[in-house]
């Protein structure tokens, strides 16, 4: 297997863990030292999040504690150590049940077999109308 499909794989395995009752799985797969950077405007979990543990406290429990949701990669491009995902984040909110169906692009960086930095872009304010409806 290529670089590329291995780090394509990783990423695709990232998405698959997502999906509620599964996300015990994005520790292995994402780097201690891990970076998401979230666009401005996020409703909940914009900025920059360095290191695993601060991404899975302070933007995870966040974005779902607010967000029932999961994130469908509808096509992965990768080069390099680069992959982006483009998709769409499908679910609702978790207190009045508003559907979302939002898309986003995600640039990912791997290296040494583990997921390094995510750069996140999505429709911030379809996000955010729909957690105005709680």
């Amino acid at each position: 297997m290529s670089d590329e499909q291995e780090n394509e794989r990783l990423v695709r395995a990232f998405y698959e863990a997502t999906v509620p009752g599964h996300r015990e799985a994005l520790r292995g797969i994402q780097s201690p030292h891990v970076i998401y950077d979230m666009p401005e405007g996020m409703p909940n979990g914009c900025g920059h999040f360095e290191g695993l543990r601060d991404v899975l406290e302070r933007f995870l429990t966040s974005f779902y504690g607010a967000l029932d949701v999961r994130f469908v990669a509808e096509e992965l491009i990768a080069s390099g150590d680069e992959v982006v995902a483009l998709g769409r984040i499908e679910g609702k909110t978790r207190k009045a049940a508003v559907p979302i169906n939002v898309p986003f692009a995600h640039v990912w960086t791997v290296r040494d077999g583990y997921l390094q930095r995510l750069r996140a872009f999505t429709d911030t304010a379809l996000l955010a109308h729909a957690l105005a409806k709680e």
